[in-house]
């Protein structure tokens, strides 16, 4: 009995154990689910966070891009002044190719007196032009005719699309071009997915076989030597994560692919990855994207490279850095080469051509060497911007800023400055001489050169902007046109005084100027004292005048009125200005009086693609044509026998207008250039103010005449304006009716036999006869 108790509660024992073990197990089954359940609502739940963060960045804003800043665009029409050397040194800027047989936009081929051009496609601020092929025709140094093989038409205008200068505003210091997908060649996009993900059109966001190849390949090397991430993975990383490397990091990166490929087509994903991707460093900025890289590293579109240079491009996604083709060359040809062999193994190439661009070098263009800061230039662009758009200057995301430089111009001016100044600074000994230079163009008034220091790429102190010197002789012109507005008074022929001066100043300082060559000519007919800079008859001319007249004629010219002071020693130079506003002054002389504000900007266009400025080049007469004409003369007079006639035996056939300027004890040396497109002003000094030694002939112009070296100039030869005529000039200055004489000068007049005389006659009163007490008014007010 005892026995058949303890066994019913033996039973009921075993029963209540086993009745215990099950309600665990469904209790731990149950708990086991209620984890599970929260995770998956966890993951749920920041699965719908991500997928909102991700389609607010997809569908909103993607980048907050860069300002691309544009050079000139280059119109060419037949008739224009531009000579065959002159078209292919712009296209050569441009990056264009020159080769045998034009098959492939980007390309162009010299023939005899012709060019032949295959035009990029280009969005230009009017619209979107579309590529095409041209022939230019030459006749001498004109185009002749501009001929369309697509249409079978002559061009009445051809534009070359302009080159990117720099970017701006880049936020995060990452630069980019956005191009849409279409823009990118089937090889490039084949080379990148067989060499990164090869399965990308099969897998889900993210790939079991990449994954285990990595494990198997990185266990075998007993280190990580290659990653199992796809093209989906890597645009999540580089779009919303960082480069931390953790599990956790890793998950997020995997889900957020699955979920970017839920979304987004492969083409979408393709797109971004390829103007995304980081690509290099250039400076403190960052180098996303291969249409910016191909600009950075070939100078020309993405989709004009070759497929060994795309093959350098797709190598260094696997890291920048490491296979920097600037720094590391052996490394990123070898890294090249290893995307060439992958596209042949999977016969995407043959062995052939495997062969011949693997022996190919990189190719690449010297850092620097397309893409330039500009820092001298953008400064102005920078300033003109905030002066158009105020405020909204500072946000300018994805816009793009069509300017005025001319990169043949700014080379140009570059190598001049650099290679005279190491000259003059080893044979000076003045190791720290600086420089500054400006190029505008004639007519328009815009900027198209601007070198700030005797470093062009350095972002400091910008002298063409801030650098505010005595100008030296460079004020001489505006007197001598003032004196020219008054025809009935003075004329080229007129007299002036060249005699010793001693003038004893208010307060009490006695004041003996004297020339250059500290001789004194007695007189001086006016046109050679300013074609021979002298001091002496200057100062003459402007007493004359009056502080007032002179001073109203500067003003036209666009000189700051503080700049202006009522001393005689402004006539020949004390007077302080920038070399951009003496740039101004010497634009208005040139343009024959008419007065076209300086300026960088042509077109800003908004992200979309609509105007957001464009300017309107408007010239104004400030002055009189005649007496800019004859100034302008007299200042061709400077480079045929004056100052500048160091530049007469290389280009007297091109009818030059320059100026020379040196201030006290040599301190500065200026010179102004004019030929029949531009104006170009130099200085050169130090910036402690301590003498350079060397004169605006020896200094400044040197740098000149190597700059023509570089750019050829166009023949100076502005159309008269009404009333100047030429007239025959006597031994004493006088004007014969005859026409002929020693000497034949322009002279504005509508009635020359009025004023002319053929018989012999006293010599005419000298400027200062007639104003002998120029002094004694001047100084009793």
């Amino acid at each position: 009995m005892k026995k058949v108790v303890t066994k019913k509660r033996l039973n009921k024992t075993s029963k209540k154990s086993k009745a215990a073990k099950v309600s665990f197990k469904r209790k731990l089954i149950y708990f086991l689910l209620k984890i599970a359940l929260v995770i998956i609502t966890v993951i749920a739940i920041y699965g719908i966070y991500l997928d909102q963060k991700i389609k607010e960045r997809i569908d909103g804003t993607v980048w907050e891009l860069p300002v691309a800043v544009y050079g000139q665009i280059v119109n060419l029409e037949p008739g224009e002044n531009y000579s065959l050397d002159k078209v292919v040194s712009i296209l050569n800027g441009a990056q264009y190719r020159q080769v045998s047989v034009a098959t492939r936009p980007g390309e162009f081929v010299v023939k005899n007196e012709s060019i032949e051009i295959y035009r990029r496609p280009f969005a230009f601020p009017d619209g979107e032009e579309s590529s095409y092929r041209v022939k230019i025709t030459f006749n001498q140094h004109h185009i002749a005719r501009i001929y369309n093989y697509e249409t079978g038409r002559d061009f009445g205008v051809f534009r070359i699309d302009p080159k990117l200068i720099t970017m701006m505003q880049s936020v995060n210091g990452e630069q980019r071009l956005v191009i849409p997908l279409r823009q990118f060649s089937e090889t490039l996009i084949r080379t990148l997915i067989e060499t990164e993900d090869r399965h990308f059109y099969q897998h889900d966001g993210i790939s079991f076989y990449s994954i285990m190849r990595a494990i198997i390949a990185n266990l075998t090397k007993g280190r990580a030597i290659q990653g199992g991430s796809t093209l989906t993975q890597q645009l999540v990383k580089n779009l919303f994560l960082t480069n931390e490397r953790s599990l956790s990091r890793k998950l997020r990166e995997a889900y957020m692919a699955l979920l970017l490929e839920m979304h987004y087509s492969k083409e979408r994903i393709l797109e971004l990855y390829l103007n995304e991707v980081y690509l290099g460093q250039s400076g403190d900025e960052e180098i996303h994207g291969f249409p910016l890289a191909s600009l950075y590293y070939f100078g020309r579109p993405v989709e004009e490279l070759t497929l060994d240079q795309q093959a350098l491009l797709v190598g260094i996604v696997k890291g920048a850095s490491y296979y920097n083709p600037w720094t590391k060359p052996e490394r990123a040809i070898e890294r090249r080469n290893v995307v060439l062999r992958i596209l042949e193994r999977r016969q995407v190439i043959d062995n052939e051509l495997y062969t011949m661009l693997s022996q190919r070098p990189l190719g690449v263009l010297p850092k620097g060497g397309v893409i330039t800061p500009q820092p001298a230039f953008m400064q102005l662009v920078r300033l003109e911007l905030r002066e158009k758009f105020g405020d909204k200057a500072d946000h300018m995301s994805g816009m793009k800023v069509f300017t005025t430089f001319d990169p043949q111009a700014q080379e140009a001016a570059e190598k001049a400055v650099t290679e005279q100044l190491a000259v003059l600074r080893k044979t000076k000994n003045k190791p720290k001489l600086e420089a500054a230079m400006i190029v505008t163009d004639r007519q328009t008034g815009e900027i198209k050169a601007v070198i700030g220091s005797s470093q062009p790429q350095y972002a400091g102190f910008n002298r063409v902007l801030l650098g505010r010197r005595q100008i030296g002789s460079l004020a001489k012109p505006p007197t001598y046109l003032t004196a020219l507005s008054n025809p009935d008074q003075y004329r080229l022929n007129t007299w002036l005084d060249d005699k010793p001066l001693s003038i004893q100043l208010p307060e009490g300082r006695v004041w003996q100027p004297n020339n250059y060559d500290r001789k004194f000519r007695g007189r001086v007919l006016l046109v050679d004292a300013l074609a021979n800079s002298l001091n002496i008859p200057s100062i003459n001319l402007g007493a004359a005048l009056g502080f007032d007249r002179t001073a109203n004629t500067l003003t036209a010219l666009g000189v700051p009125n503080t700049a202006i002071k009522p001393l005689l020693s402004r006539y020949i130079g004390a007077m302080e200005l920038t070399p951009l506003e003496v740039a101004q002054m010497y634009q208005v002389i040139g343009n024959i009086g008419k007065k076209s504000p300086l300026t960088v900007l042509r077109f800003v266009m908004n992200e979309d693609g609509s105007m957001a400025y464009q300017s309107y080049p408007q010239s104004r007469q400030v002055v009189s044509a005649q007496a800019a004409y004859l100034t302008l003369y007299t200042m061709q007079q400077v480079v045929n026998y004056g100052s500048g006639r160091a530049l007469t035996p290389l280009y007297s056939q091109y009818q030059l207008a320059g100026k020379t300027g040196t201030t006290n004890d040599l301190i500065d040396s200026w010179y102004t250039g004019i030929d029949g497109k531009n104006v170009a002003v130099i200085w050169l000094g130090l910036d402690d103010n301590k003498p350079i030694n060397l004169t605006g002939a020896t200094g400044a112009l040197s740098v000149y005449r190597d700059y023509l070296r570089y750019s050829t100039p166009q023949i100076l030869s502005p159309v008269r304006p009404a009333n100047i005529i030429d007239a025959g000039i006597g031994n004493n200055g006088e004007l014969l009716c005859s026409g002929d004489g020693v000497r034949t000068l322009p002279i504005w007049t509508n009635n020359l036999q009025a004023i002319c005389h053929d018989l012999p006659d006293v010599p005419q009163e000298s400027l200062s006869d007639k104003s002998s007490n120029w002094l004694e008014r001047l100084f009793s007010r």
